[in-house]
């Protein structure tokens, strides 16, 4: 049995890296995607636009004014003596919202009396929207406390203030967020995609038939199209480690017997579900649309771009049975957090059952299929 799979795997690995050109696609698009993506996918805000209409001109709201401008995620202010003027910049889309100091601002501040500044946003750019009215906000309060406790004495100012400390990540470097999880999510399409698209093709060839009357018995063909692709995400993802830790610099703190055993029990777990989509269609492109399929809910429901306690009671049951969803905690404990076997061992459990489940499920269908 272990001759016949091991000649099973080697035409495997043989048909997958014989061309120049495939050989070149299980490297270097990935290798792009991490490039691109590791700047391209930032939870950050910078660069904004704001349009300030100053109807007091009195001293807060040069001082608004001023702080907004030093911002490093204020790109540029733009004055405009009506909100009318400031409006149609919002809907044009050049700006990003509109910043009204209202007349009698400082005057009120400085007479004790409580006051307002509003903030016009562009609801289209929702999470944009919010963060900019966050970091306005926080300026305009800052402003608004300095003068006031001025105003009444320095007696009246606050003495309490909060004082910040970031474990993990103390820089709030999003690229130490952004990294480990591209990792989960880059691996996620090779495995599948591979799996997927490899009975497809043979069928497509005319040499699946040819396989099915060797010696190798249906379970054997489906372990040996199985192993392969997970070799080879085993290959991608020791490249990205390299790449994530000395050329961005994000720390690994955690072990490499936890992480290789969690990739080794994801990768199985893509296999598997790339191996049955492949056992139930008859071409490529139905082998490529279903694999598409599968991996864009793996990745919304993962916890990449949304927390998984924002959704619904129901989709945050679903996300129990993702892989993607417990790869990503794995490589974020690993990562940043030195996290021990202990805290892990849950996330790592359900990854190995949901392994033990698809590719017992993939190599099912495949002998039935092929039966």
């Amino acid at each position: 049995m272990l001759q016949r799979l091991l000649a099973i795997i080697r035409k495997e690995l043989i048909s997958m890296l014989r061309d120049r050109r495939a050989r070149l696609s299980l490297v270097l698009p990935p290798l792009i995607q991490l490039f691109i993506l590791s700047f391209a996918a930032t939870m950050e805000v910078k660069n904004i636009e704001l349009a300030v209409v100053d109807l007091d001109r009195g001293p807060v709201a040069l001082e608004i004014v001023q702080r907004l401008r030093g911002s490093p995620s204020i790109e540029r202010l733009l004055p405009f003596p009506s909100v009318a003027a400031a409006h149609r910049q919002v809907e044009r889309e050049n700006v990003m919202g509109v910043l009204v100091l209202q007349s009698g601002l400082s005057a009120d501040l400085a007479a004790g009396r409580p006051t307002s500044v509003q903030l016009l946003l562009d609801g289209r750019r929702s999470n944009a929207a919010q963060i900019t009215a966050q970091y306005v906000n926080s300026i305009v309060q800052g402003v608004g406390a300095e003068m006031a406790g001025q105003a009444v004495g320095a007696s009246a100012a606050p003495r309490a203030e909060v004082v910040i400390d970031n474990w993990f990540n103390p820089n709030l470097d999003y690229l130490w967020f952004m990294l480990p999880n591209l990792i989960g999510n880059l691996s996620l399409g090779v495995a599948l995609m591979i799996t997927a698209l490899s009975v497809a093709r043979e069928r497509e060839l005319g040499t699946f038939d040819q396989t099915l009357v060797s010696p190798a018995t249906p379970v054997e063909i489906a372990l040996g199209k199985l192993l392969p692709p997970i070799l080879v995400a085993l290959l991608q993802i020791s490249l990205y480690l390299a790449i994530v830790t000395q050329l961005y610099g994000v720390p690994f703190r955690g072990s490499l017997l936890i992480f290789y055993a969690s990739v080794l029990a994801f990768a199985a777990a893509c296999a598997g579900v790339g191996l049955f989509i492949s056992s139930l269609v008859h071409t490529q492109q139905q082998a490529f649309l279903g694999a598409f399929a599968v991996v864009l809910p793996f990745a919304l429901l993962s916890g990449f771009a949304t927390p998984v306690e924002n959704m619904p009671w129901w989709l945050q049951l679903v996300t129990s049975i993702n892989p993607l969803a417990h790869m990503l905690h794995l490589m974020q404990g690993l990562f940043l957090k030195d996290a021990s076997f202990a805290s892990l061992a849950h996330s790592l459990g359900q990854l190995l059952v949901i392994a033990l489940v698809t590719v017992t499920a993939a190599v099912l269908l495949f002998r039935r299929k092929a039966e």
